[in-house]
Order: C-alpha cells, then sequence, then structure tokens
C-alpha cells in the first residue's frame, strides 16, 4: 500500500517540481513593473552573455531559458495588457518625481548636489 502511493506521488512531486523550478526569469519579471515583450527570455539572454556571474550561474540560466521563452509566450496576451494601459513603471514615476523636485528647487538642504559642470578648457 506505503509503494504504490510512493510510485503515484512521485511522478506528481517531480513535476510539479519542475514546474515549479522552471521559467524562474519569467515569473520574476511579470512581478515586477513591465519591461516589454518576453522579458524573462531577455533577461536570461542579457544575465548569461555578462562577465560577472560564474559559470554555475549561467549554467542555470541557460536551462532556464526554453522555459522563460514558454511561459513568456503564454503570458503574451496579459504583455499586450500591461503595455496598452498607459501606466509608467515605479522607477519612471520616481525619476520624473526628482527631477520635477530639482527644477523647483525642493531638493535644497536634503544633501543633494548638483554635479558640477567640467570646464573643457581646464584640465
Amino acid at each position: 500500500m506505503i509503494n504504490s502511493v510512493r510510485r503515484s506521488l512521485l511522478p506528481l512531486y517531480a513535476c510539479s517540481t519542475m514546474f515549479t523550478l522552471s521559467g524562474c526569469s519569467s515569473i520574476m519579471t511579470h512581478a515586477g513593473p513591465y519591461e516589454g515583450y518576453y522579458p524573462g527570455a531577455s533577461r536570461d539572454i542579457e544575465m548569461a552573455s555578462n562577465d560577472e556571474h560564474g559559470w554555475m550561474m549561467r549554467t542555470m540560466l541557460l536551462v532556464d531559458l526554453p522555459f522563460s521563452a514558454a511561459l513568456d509566450t503564454v503570458l503574451l496576451p496579459y504583455d499586450y495588457y500591461r503595455s496598452t494601459d498607459g501606466r509608467k513603471s515605479a522607477r519612471e514615476t520616481i525619476a520624473a518625481s526628482e527631477k520635477e523636485k530639482q527644477a523647483k528647487g525642493h531638493m535644497n538642504g536634503s544633501g543633494y548636489t548638483k554635479p558640477k559642470a567640467k570646464d573643457k578648457g581646464k584640465k
């Protein structure tokens, strides 16, 4: 009885583990602000081509790439919906707010200093 339960649960456990661990980049990028179409696959390619990551991380990214691409394909309608809703990402909103505050002089006394202009004549 116990062996038959183990035999029936083992494939279920293996499949659920595989689906849970696959498409990690796609899941992470879709949880954040909108980053365009196929964000998980493009993030995998970007990180795999970066020299800052070791061989183990690159291997895991290359294994994750087809799963992220498949999940990104399934989520294309959601990406299209997010692209047409007209909202900016949080990063863009904060950057625009900071520029507006700097232009109005609200950043005075906050420790912010404007970058100094470089003189081209002096060395």
